[in-house]
Protein backbone atom coordinates (compact mmCIF):
# COMPACT_ATOMS: atom_id res chain seq x y z
CA UNK A 1 0.00 0.00 0.00
CA UNK A 2 2.63 2.54 1.07
CA UNK A 3 4.82 1.53 -1.85
CA UNK A 4 1.97 2.22 -4.27
CA UNK A 5 1.39 5.65 -2.73
CA UNK A 6 5.09 6.52 -2.79
CA UNK A 7 5.62 5.52 -6.43
CA UNK A 8 2.37 7.18 -7.49
CA UNK A 9 3.48 10.40 -5.80
CA UNK A 10 6.71 10.37 -7.84
CA UNK A 11 4.76 9.71 -11.06
CA UNK A 12 2.41 12.56 -10.21
CA UNK A 13 5.31 15.02 -10.44
CA UNK A 14 6.59 13.71 -13.77
CA UNK A 15 6.44 16.19 -16.66
CA UNK A 16 3.77 14.27 -18.59
CA UNK A 17 1.48 13.96 -15.58
CA UNK A 18 1.89 17.62 -14.61
CA UNK A 19 1.02 18.61 -18.17
CA UNK A 20 -2.02 16.33 -18.09
CA UNK A 21 -3.10 17.87 -14.78
CA UNK A 22 -3.12 21.41 -16.15
CA UNK A 23 -6.81 21.47 -17.13
CA UNK A 24 -8.12 20.01 -13.83
CA UNK A 25 -5.96 22.54 -11.97
CA UNK A 26 -7.49 25.45 -13.91
CA UNK A 27 -11.00 24.10 -13.26
CA UNK A 28 -10.19 23.65 -9.57
CA UNK A 29 -8.83 27.17 -9.17
CA UNK A 30 -11.90 28.64 -10.89
CA UNK A 31 -14.26 26.54 -8.76
CA UNK A 32 -12.70 27.34 -5.39
CA UNK A 33 -12.08 30.95 -6.35
CA UNK A 34 -15.74 31.37 -7.22
CA UNK A 35 -16.89 29.67 -4.01
CA UNK A 36 -14.75 31.72 -1.64
CA UNK A 37 -14.85 35.05 -3.46
CA UNK A 38 -18.43 35.30 -4.68
CA UNK A 39 -20.51 32.89 -2.62
CA UNK A 40 -18.81 32.72 0.77
CA UNK A 41 -21.08 35.41 2.28
CA UNK A 42 -24.46 33.79 1.51
CA UNK A 43 -23.07 30.32 2.23
CA UNK A 44 -21.78 31.47 5.62
CA UNK A 45 -25.18 32.93 6.49
CA UNK A 46 -26.77 29.59 5.59
CA UNK A 47 -24.22 27.57 7.58
CA UNK A 48 -24.81 29.77 10.64
CA UNK A 49 -28.31 28.34 10.81
CA UNK A 50 -26.81 24.96 11.70
CA UNK A 51 -24.99 26.40 14.72
CA UNK A 52 -26.58 26.04 18.18
CA UNK A 53 -28.71 29.04 19.15
CA UNK A 54 -26.27 30.01 21.89
CA UNK A 55 -23.43 30.07 19.31
CA UNK A 56 -25.50 32.17 16.91
CA UNK A 57 -26.35 34.73 19.58
CA UNK A 58 -22.75 34.91 20.71
CA UNK A 59 -21.48 35.12 17.13
CA UNK A 60 -23.77 38.08 16.40
CA UNK A 61 -23.43 39.88 19.73
CA UNK A 62 -20.48 42.06 18.70
CA UNK A 63 -19.07 42.20 22.24
CA UNK A 64 -15.34 42.59 22.86
CA UNK A 65 -14.83 39.03 24.10
CA UNK A 66 -16.99 37.58 21.34
CA UNK A 67 -14.59 38.92 18.70
CA UNK A 68 -11.95 36.46 19.84
CA UNK A 69 -14.36 33.56 20.07
CA UNK A 70 -15.79 34.47 16.66
CA UNK A 71 -12.39 33.66 15.15
CA UNK A 72 -12.80 30.02 16.22
CA UNK A 73 -16.42 29.94 15.06
CA UNK A 74 -15.37 31.35 11.69
CA UNK A 75 -12.68 28.68 11.37
CA UNK A 76 -15.30 26.06 12.19
CA UNK A 77 -17.60 27.45 9.49
CA UNK A 78 -14.77 27.37 6.94
CA UNK A 79 -14.08 23.74 7.82
CA UNK A 80 -17.79 22.97 7.43
CA UNK A 81 -17.81 24.77 4.08
CA UNK A 82 -14.84 22.73 2.87
CA UNK A 83 -16.45 19.47 4.00
CA UNK A 84 -19.60 20.34 2.07
CA UNK A 85 -17.86 21.65 -1.07
CA UNK A 86 -15.25 18.89 -1.31
CA UNK A 87 -17.74 16.12 -2.24
CA UNK A 88 -19.23 18.38 -4.93
CA UNK A 89 -15.78 18.97 -6.37
CA UNK A 90 -15.16 15.22 -6.17
CA UNK A 91 -18.08 14.51 -8.52
CA UNK A 92 -16.74 16.96 -11.10
CA UNK A 93 -13.21 15.59 -10.80
CA UNK A 94 -14.42 12.02 -11.30
CA UNK A 95 -16.29 12.96 -14.46
CA UNK A 96 -13.23 14.68 -15.91
CA UNK A 97 -11.03 11.70 -14.96
CA UNK A 98 -13.08 9.46 -17.28
CA UNK A 99 -11.37 11.14 -20.22
CA UNK A 100 -7.77 11.16 -18.99
CA UNK A 101 -7.74 7.81 -17.11
CA UNK A 102 -6.77 5.87 -20.29
CA UNK A 103 -3.82 8.23 -20.79
CA UNK A 104 -2.64 7.58 -17.24
CA UNK A 105 -2.98 3.81 -17.68
CA UNK A 106 -1.03 3.84 -20.95
CA UNK A 107 1.69 5.97 -19.39
CA UNK A 108 2.15 3.65 -16.40
CA UNK A 109 1.92 0.53 -18.53
CA UNK A 110 4.55 1.77 -20.96
CA UNK A 111 6.88 2.84 -18.15
CA UNK A 112 6.54 -0.04 -15.69
CA UNK A 113 4.36 -2.85 -17.07
CA UNK A 114 5.26 -3.17 -20.74
CA UNK A 115 5.02 -6.98 -20.58
CA UNK A 116 1.25 -6.99 -19.92
CA UNK A 117 -1.53 -6.32 -22.40
CA UNK A 118 -4.47 -3.98 -21.96
CA UNK A 119 -7.74 -5.81 -22.59
CA UNK A 120 -10.33 -3.09 -22.33
CA UNK A 121 -14.10 -3.36 -22.55
CA UNK A 122 -16.89 -0.81 -22.68
CA UNK A 123 -15.05 2.38 -23.65
CA UNK A 124 -16.01 5.98 -22.86
CA UNK A 125 -19.70 5.32 -23.46
CA UNK A 126 -19.83 2.59 -20.84
CA UNK A 127 -17.85 4.72 -18.36
CA UNK A 128 -20.19 7.69 -18.79
CA UNK A 129 -23.24 5.43 -18.46
CA UNK A 130 -21.79 3.83 -15.33
CA UNK A 131 -21.02 7.29 -13.93
CA UNK A 132 -24.59 8.43 -14.56
CA UNK A 133 -26.10 5.41 -12.81
CA UNK A 134 -23.72 5.78 -9.86
CA UNK A 135 -24.60 9.48 -9.61
CA UNK A 136 -28.32 8.69 -9.49
CA UNK A 137 -27.68 6.19 -6.68
CA UNK A 138 -25.62 8.82 -4.86
CA UNK A 139 -28.41 11.39 -5.12
CA UNK A 140 -30.90 8.80 -3.85
CA UNK A 141 -28.80 7.96 -0.78
CA UNK A 142 -28.16 11.65 -0.08
CA UNK A 143 -31.91 12.25 -0.08
CA UNK A 144 -32.56 9.24 2.18
CA UNK A 145 -29.84 10.26 4.65
CA UNK A 146 -30.87 13.94 4.81
CA UNK A 147 -32.43 13.66 8.34
CA UNK A 148 -29.09 12.43 9.70
CA UNK A 149 -27.14 15.48 8.46
CA UNK A 150 -28.28 17.52 11.46
CA UNK A 151 -26.89 15.05 14.02
CA UNK A 152 -23.30 15.82 15.10
CA UNK A 153 -20.73 13.31 13.81
CA UNK A 154 -23.48 11.13 12.34
CA UNK A 155 -24.19 13.90 9.84
CA UNK A 156 -20.52 14.01 8.87
CA UNK A 157 -20.44 10.26 8.28
CA UNK A 158 -23.73 10.42 6.36
CA UNK A 159 -22.05 12.93 4.06
CA UNK A 160 -18.73 11.25 3.32
CA UNK A 161 -19.75 7.55 3.20
CA UNK A 162 -22.08 7.75 0.14
CA UNK A 163 -19.47 9.81 -1.71
CA UNK A 164 -16.80 7.24 -0.85
CA UNK A 165 -18.75 4.39 -2.42
CA UNK A 166 -19.49 6.62 -5.41
CA UNK A 167 -15.76 7.31 -5.75
CA UNK A 168 -14.81 3.66 -5.25
CA UNK A 169 -17.26 2.19 -7.74
CA UNK A 170 -16.74 4.74 -10.53
CA UNK A 171 -12.95 4.87 -10.24
CA UNK A 172 -12.49 1.10 -10.23
CA UNK A 173 -14.81 0.74 -13.23
CA UNK A 174 -13.30 3.59 -15.28
CA UNK A 175 -9.76 2.29 -14.84
CA UNK A 176 -10.50 -1.42 -14.57
CA UNK A 177 -12.54 -1.47 -17.78
CA UNK A 178 -9.46 -0.18 -19.61
CA UNK A 179 -7.09 -2.79 -18.15
CA UNK A 180 -9.09 -6.02 -17.79
CA UNK A 181 -11.50 -8.03 -19.86
CA UNK A 182 -15.04 -8.20 -18.51
CA UNK A 183 -14.37 -11.64 -17.00
CA UNK A 184 -11.10 -10.50 -15.43
CA UNK A 185 -12.72 -7.38 -13.99
CA UNK A 186 -15.57 -9.34 -12.42
CA UNK A 187 -13.07 -11.78 -10.93
CA UNK A 188 -10.92 -8.89 -9.70
CA UNK A 189 -13.84 -7.41 -7.79
CA UNK A 190 -14.69 -10.78 -6.27
CA UNK A 191 -11.14 -11.66 -5.19
CA UNK A 192 -9.94 -8.29 -3.87
CA UNK A 193 -12.85 -6.79 -1.93
CA UNK A 194 -10.86 -5.79 1.16
CA UNK A 195 -7.81 -4.53 -0.74
CA UNK A 196 -10.06 -2.58 -3.12
CA UNK A 197 -11.67 -0.91 -0.12
CA UNK A 198 -8.31 -0.06 1.44
CA UNK A 199 -6.70 1.40 -1.68
CA UNK A 200 -9.71 3.43 -2.77
CA UNK A 201 -10.30 4.73 0.77
CA UNK A 202 -6.74 6.03 1.02
CA UNK A 203 -7.09 7.66 -2.39
CA UNK A 204 -10.49 9.08 -1.37
CA UNK A 205 -9.03 10.89 1.64
CA UNK A 206 -7.02 13.09 -0.74
CA UNK A 207 -10.32 14.71 -1.74
CA UNK A 208 -10.56 16.42 1.65
CA UNK A 209 -7.29 18.31 1.38
CA UNK A 210 -8.47 21.96 1.20
CA UNK A 211 -7.85 23.65 -2.17
CA UNK A 212 -5.49 20.85 -3.21
CA UNK A 213 -8.35 18.40 -3.74
CA UNK A 214 -8.67 19.60 -7.34
CA UNK A 215 -4.96 19.03 -7.86
CA UNK A 216 -4.89 15.51 -6.47
CA UNK A 217 -7.66 14.06 -8.66
CA UNK A 218 -4.95 12.92 -11.04
CA UNK A 219 -2.96 11.46 -8.13
CA UNK A 220 -6.01 9.40 -7.17
CA UNK A 221 -6.20 8.09 -10.72
CA UNK A 222 -2.50 7.21 -10.69
CA UNK A 223 -2.80 5.38 -7.36
CA UNK A 224 -5.74 3.24 -8.47
CA UNK A 225 -4.26 2.65 -11.95
CA UNK A 226 -0.96 1.47 -10.50
CA UNK A 227 -2.80 -0.81 -8.09
CA UNK A 228 -4.87 -2.42 -10.86
CA UNK A 229 -1.87 -2.81 -13.15
CA UNK A 230 0.02 -4.45 -10.30
CA UNK A 231 -2.87 -6.86 -9.75
CA UNK A 232 -2.87 -7.84 -13.41
CA UNK A 233 0.93 -8.03 -13.53
CA UNK A 234 1.01 -10.50 -10.64
CA UNK A 235 -1.82 -12.55 -12.23
CA UNK A 236 -4.19 -12.04 -9.29
CA UNK A 237 -7.21 -12.32 -11.57
CA UNK A 238 -8.64 -15.22 -13.49
CA UNK A 239 -7.86 -14.98 -17.18
CA UNK A 240 -9.85 -17.54 -19.14
CA UNK A 241 -7.95 -19.37 -21.83
CA UNK A 242 -9.19 -18.84 -25.37
CA UNK A 243 -11.18 -21.72 -26.81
Amino acid sequence: MLNIIKKSWLDFFSFKMLALNFFPIVVGICFWGSVFFYASGPIFEYLELFLPNSWQNFYQSGSFFSRFVNIFITIFLYILLILLASPIALVGNLFISIFYAPLVVRYLRKKYYSDISLDSFGGFGASIQHFGKALLRLIFFIAVLTPFYFIPLVGFLATIIPYFFFFKNTTLFDIGSYIFTQAEYDDFLRRNKIKNFQVTFVAYTFSFVPILNSFVALLQTIVVSRYLLEVKNTRQVFSPKPA
